[in-house]
């Protein structure tokens, strides 16, 4: 449904970005050949993945690069990380009687890069966008211990980790904040990927495996989310 909710927005806006970018007055307010941007994220973690984990947090970033004279198709490459569930406990330095007592940190985390279509639609103050994305994410879970009085780890593992395919899109709005040689924009939207098949731990298999002195055995299935950003989009030329 959501992929085609997508096609269906890249039909509506192309005939609108084209008449309004060859309008003299949308002239005035490029969108520019090449621009980067960066965000703050918030994933919703839906269907079993939803079930089993928690809302993510994390940033990314993106470079967009114009592929025609009016700037409506675009390409996008898209990279970010996201911490999913984290962890720490007080364990005690073996061999001290527990005089020593460290830190055992362990994060779960998501790190995607997409890449693919972007369309613009009319530019002016306020630009709609979407985008079809793919590419590859890495799911994987580390733990690492350190000290209380030195938060340098002197010791790690990673529990799992898992590279899968990643496909989907994402709808946004620029908003332009300045003007200039280098314009700054608003750029709110939400993403949404599809990992068909992918091994990862969640807070639950990490605090089992840690009850139980045994190595974590991830869940493996469809993961799927939601991610909302808010961040600022730079015209670099």
């Amino acid at each position: 449904m959501r992929i085609a909710l997508l096609s269906a927005a890249f039909l509506c806006a192309a005939p609108l970005a084209l008449s309004a970018q060859r309008d003299p007055r949308a002239a005035s307010a490029p969108s520019g050949r090449g621009s980067v941007g960066i965000h703050l994220q918030v994933t919703e973690p839906r269907g079993d993945f939803g079930a089993n984990t928690n809302n993510g947090f994390g940033v990314g970033a993106y470079v967009l690069g114009a592929l025609d004279e009016n700037k409506i198709v675009n390409l996008r490459a898209d990279f970010s990380f996201i911490s999913y569930a984290n962890s720490r406990r007080r364990i005690p330095l073996a061999g001290t009687g527990g005089l020593i007592q460290l830190d055992l940190r362990t994060s779960s985390n998501i790190a995607s890069l997409v890449v693919g279509p972007q369309l613009l639609g009319p530019s002016g103050t306020f630009t709609p966008y979407a985008t079809a994305l793919g590419g590859f994410s890495v799911f994987w879970t580390e733990s690492s211990v350190e000290g209380s009085q030195n938060q340098a780890p002197f010791a790690s593992s990673t529990n799992a980790s898992d590279a899968v395919w990643a496909y989907g899109g994402a709808v946004g709005s620029y908003i332009r904040l300045t003007k200039g040689t280098h314009p700054v924009r608003l750029d709110l939207g939400a993403r949404f990927l599809r990992h068909d098949d992918v091994r990862y731990l969640t807070a639950d298999r990490v605090r089992t495996a840690f009850e139980s002195s045994a190595t974590p055995v991830p869940v493996r299935g469809r993961a799927d989310f939601v991610t909302y950003y808010v961040g600022a989009n730079i015209i670099a030329f």
